[in-house]
């Protein structure tokens, strides 16, 4: 195949793959995405807040994520790591469990956007489901 035709063809699949990988990416505000990875609870000292020692739950991703919003703080390129958190009691008791394990999280990401926040994409997370 001359050069003239092969250039077209590259740079459609190039097109179809930055396509493909945008498909993929998490968005933001919106319910029901899902991550996996393993599961690890991290502490923290927030020394502008006297010393406080803050606990986050930090799903350590296989495969790196990225994150898509209007917002500017939505659009994450590339992380490995997810902060995740729940209101819901009988969720924060599965996440606790969970810790050392691989699992599945669905819930509402988000762009870090606070000093408490530890990962570039932070999700609220409504189900927790351990995986072999």
């Amino acid at each position: 195949m001359s050069g003239r035709r092969l250039a077209p063809l590259v740079a459609a699949i190039l097109v179809y793959a930055g396509e493909a990988t945008a498909a993929e990416c998490l968005k933001a505000e919106t319910d029901g995405q899902i991550a996996e990875g393993r599961l690890e609870r991290v502490r923290f000292v927030d020394v502008e807040y006297g010393n406080r020692v803050e606990v986050a739950f930090i799903l350590n991703l296989a495969e790196p994520a990225c994150l898509t919003g209007d917002d500017d703080i939505d659009k994450i390129d590339s992380t490995l790591k997810i902060h995740v958190f729940s209101m819901d009691k009988a969720v924060r008791e599965r996440l606790q469990a969970a810790v050392g394990r691989r699992i599945r999280v669905v819930g509402s990401a988000f762009g870090e956007h606070t000093a408490h926040h530890r990962a570039p994409i932070v999700m609220h997370v409504t189900a927790v489901k351990p995986l072999p």
